[in-house]
């Protein structure tokens, strides 16, 4: 038997030996306690999208420019009414717009108090005095006398001629039979000045085509006698261009002459019934064409500072290729000089 005091001793110096080793095994497992840091992850790999290029062939085919448009009946026989070498007062106008009327039919009058009144009294006066020279002339009056009674006559007509002519030149009579196009707005009681157009007549019996461009430049290539597809109300029709602005009068007055560098008066074959002033007709000319020719859509051609250039597929890269451009339509376009055939072009987008 051990004594008590050592056997106590030997187990407290067995309990100390084995704290420290389960201390020393704790701490150098404690790393495996605590969760592990994750791996920072690499990002992945971006394939680059490859460009879908939108892409047309170089081929041969035809081109055709033509104008087209919309071109409006009007009548080419057209009278515009005004009073001349002086204005005055409305008295009335007498008819209405799209009214028809007779050649001689009286459509507007100015204010000219009693002259219509002195018109008629100066009638009776030249009545009398012609009654009183035949009178004289067959009594065989002569000499000084005889001329004296031609004088007075003479006298009296020269006053009615000049009554009428005033009255005349404040009325306005129809010159042809037709249909009144224009009636300005005045009312009874206002002012008229000289040479202010009053009313318009137009005669519907001799109707023409006339179409106004936007600009002087899409007109040059028309000439008259030129052939012309018409539509109208659905059917098809034809024709040739009357007059161009190559074949117009000249004139020295400046609007007309302008107005004559944009028209083109055209004349229908056959033209159908039921036609009426201001009805519309879609037309078209032909103008030039090119057969077995370059031709590419007009969204190919890029422009730059006066520079009309493609670009073209060559491989995986892209090439600008400057080109000479012929004739033109609002979708397709010539190439003169620049391309070949089977070359790819990239299309504008």
């Amino acid at each position: 038997m051990f004594p008590k005091q050592r056997i106590n001793s030997n187990w407290k110096s067995f309990a100390k030996r084995t704290a420290v080793v389960a201390f020393t095994a704790i701490a150098l497992s404690g790393c495996s306690l605590l969760p592990r840091e994750e791996a920072a992850l690499q990002p992945p790999l971006i394939q680059p999208v490859q460009e879908k290029l939108d892409l047309v062939a170089v081929t041969r085919g035809n081109i055709q420019t033509s104008l087209k448009g919309t071109a409006t009946f009007v009548s080419s026989n057209v009278k515009t009414l005004s009073f001349i070498e002086s204005g005055g007062q409305l008295k009335s106008v007498n008819v209405k717009l799209g009214q028809e009327v007779k050649a001689g039919e009286l459509l507007a009058e100015l204010e000219t108090e009693d002259l219509a009144l002195q018109v008629r009294l100066q009638k009776l006066s030249v009545e009398r005095v012609q009654l009183l020279y035949k009178e004289a002339v067959q009594g065989g009056v002569s000499g000084t006398e005889k001329r004296l009674k031609e004088i007075d006559l003479e006298r009296e007509q020269i006053s009615l001629q000049a009554m009428e002519g005033k009255l005349n030149k404040s009325q306005l009579y129809s010159p042809i039979s037709g249909t009144v196009i224009y009636v300005d707005s005045i009312k009874t009681g206002d002012r008229v000045n000289a040479y202010q157009t009053i009313v318009t007549v137009a005669d519907p019996s001799s109707m023409q085509l006339t179409y106004v461009a936007s600009d002087a430049k899409d007109v040059l290539g028309i000439e008259a006698g030129m052939p012309i597809s018409l539509k109208y109300k659905g059917k098809d029709y034809t024709g040739k261009v009357l007059q161009s602005p190559s074949s117009a009068p000249v004139s020295t007055d400046q609007s007309k002459a302008d107005s004559n560098a944009i028209t083109i008066v055209m004349g229908i074959d056959h033209p159908p019934e039921g036609i009426q002033i201001g009805h519309s007709a879609d037309m078209m000319i032909d103008l030039q064409k090119r057969e077995n020719v370059i031709v590419l859509p007009r969204k190919a051609i890029r422009s730059y500072m006066g520079r009309n250039y493609v670009q073209i597929a060559d491989g995986e890269r892209k090439k600008e290729v400057d080109v000479e451009v012929g004739l033109t339509t609002p979708t397709e376009v010539e190439i003169v000089k620049g391309l070949e055939e089977g070359q790819q072009v990239i299309l504008n987008n």
